[in-house]
């Protein structure tokens, strides 16, 4: 039988099996992060009766939503990887566009919006707390602002990084896709910094002696920074997303088949 490439009704329930699938791995995250979060402000409101500083959200809520958006992201193909798991992941009626899509609202979009929605009411939780104990006013999470909005974007680029690595790697796909962002982080370091030493030779020439030309150089060196940082911005923002959906897409076939 010919299945048709996206169909929305057979995507809703492909969706909805995978988040009742997972809903055990979401409740132990949320778990895990309460208890770190209310150890954390429980400490200073017993034994001092104060309260974390304004910026506890900046760093809590990012360091958490990765950790456990990249822990999900890795083990979300897993099933592909077993033997007696894969041919009933493989065999059900849902196109692969659709199978991959499910999975990548369920790490992403709707990850996201949980962790969201969790993080608001352990915040309002601590301010229960903080007016029990007596403590100063509890800091109020804010997510409609600048850095927060741009931490979930990051977050929605970079998953799609792991997902992929889910379908690469047969195991420990968390570790394998992080070390190899790292060696890769570091070939293009020394690949980059080894273009810019013979493109800029005179330039580094000019570093050793005492010349009119010094001043022009560092602006000319400066224009070309940061218009290498600009497009490597648009790169990342536009097309890191993308690329790796497609090579998770490509990649899935070739595990199908």
């Amino acid at each position: 039988m010919k299945t048709s490439i996206f169909n929305i009704k057979r995507f809703g329930l492909l969706l909805r099996n995978d988040l009742f699938r997972n809903y055990r791995t979401l409740l132990i995250g949320a778990g895990s992060v309460a208890a770190v979060y209310l150890i954390i402000i429980l400490v200073p409101m017993i034994f001092s009766r104060d309260c974390v500083g304004y910026d506890f959200h900046q760093g809590f809520f990012p360091t958490a939503l990765f950790i456990c958006g990249f822990l999900l992201s890795a083990a979300s193909f897993a099933d592909i990887h077993h033997t007696q798991k894969n041919t009933a992941f493989f065999m059900l009626p849902a196109s692969r566009l659709e199978k991959l899509t499910s999975r990548l609202l369920l790490t992403g979009i709707l990850f996201v919006v949980i962790s969201v929605i969790f993080y608001y009411l352990l915040n309002l939780l601590s301010i229960v707390l903080a007016t029990i104990f007596g403590c100063g006013p509890f800091p109020v999470f804010h997510l409609f602002n600048r850095e927060m909005l741009t931490v979930l974007l990051v977050y929605l680029i970079t998953q799609s990084v792991f997902l992929f690595g889910s379908i690469y790697f047969k195991s420990h796909a968390l570790m394998k896709t992080g070390l190899s962002l790292f060696a890769l982080a570091n070939v293009i370091g020394l690949f980059s910094l080894l273009v810019v030493r013979i493109v800029f030779y005179d330039f580094f020439n000019h570093m050793h002696a005492a010349d009119n030309f010094m001043a022009t150089d560092f602006l000319y060196l400066k224009d070309i920074g940061e218009t290498l940082l600009t497009i490597l911005k648009y790169l990342f923002y536009f097309v890191l997303a993308p690329y790796f959906w497609v090579l998770s897409y490509i990649r899935l076939g070739e595990k199908e088949v």
